[in-house]
């Protein structure tokens, strides 16, 4: 066991399990729609397929899908909210020790999300509106 932790040692993740390759394999057989139609008629989802669905959303939000374009506003909120209430669930239960550079990637990613909620751009939307 102390040999894992030696400078070689890579963190185990959802993407690295065995469950995970099994829905990969799935995924490559029937497709990503049938098998994100077969979660969703699950009620309750292992972390492997809440990541793969989070993954499968990131892929459809930023790639800016045509249908999704068309997608009320007010709805696309509701689904970014749901999304961060997820992850800010998992984050504070795992308490993870993460690597600088994943930290400083997601810290990049957070300061770019947070544009339109701080005060400088409020104002800005502010001023813009009027």
């Amino acid at each position: 066991m102390e040999a894992e932790k030696g400078i070689f040692y890579i963190h185990p993740t959802i993407m690295n399990s065995e469950e995970w390759k099994a829905m990969e394999e799935r995924e490559f057989q029937h497709g990503p729609e049938a098998l994100l139609d077969e979660l969703l008629a699950q009620s309750r989802w292992s972390n492997a397929e809440m990541a793969w669905v989070i993954r499968r959303m990131v892929y459809y939000y930023g790639r800016k899908d045509e249908l999704l374009k068309k997608v009320p506003p007010e709805r696309m909120m509701a689904n970014m909210s749901a999304i961060l209430r997820c992850l800010f669930l998992l984050l504070d239960y795992t308490n993870s020790d993460l690597d600088d550079n994943i930290r400083g990637y997601l810290t990049a990613k957070l300061v770019d999300a947070s544009w339109g909620i701080n005060t400088r751009t409020r104002e800005y939307l502010v001023k813009f509106k009027e």
